[in-house]
């Protein structure tokens, strides 16, 4: 990039590399303002990935308990059905 500037302003008059300059310096900020926002793309993705990963345990967790929880209640309500037709078959 300083080669580009320093050859513009020895080969066209004081205006002409004003105006080269110019140009140059804002295609420069431009690139350098597209090359943050993909960095900082990056490190929001990785911050909200980092969120996720830990609070990923608690919910594994929380999950399990209410697998427990359900699988209890289903083991009861079967025994209860048992209970009932075994009832039902020795009341006949």
């Amino acid at each position: 990039m300083i080669d580009t500037i320093l050859a513009a302003t020895e080969a066209v008059p004081a205006t002409e590399a004003v105006k080269t300059f110019t140009r140059v310096s804002i295609v420069g900020i431009l690139v350098f303002l597209c090359y943050g926002f993909i960095v900082a793309l990056v490190i929001i993705g990785l911050v909200r990935l980092v969120k996720f990963l830990g609070s990923a345990g608690k919910e594994m967790k929380l999950t399990r308990m209410d697998v427990g929880k359900l699988a209890e209640e289903v083991h009861l309500l079967r025994q209860e059905l048992k209970e009932n037709k075994d009832s039902d078959s020795s009341a006949q």
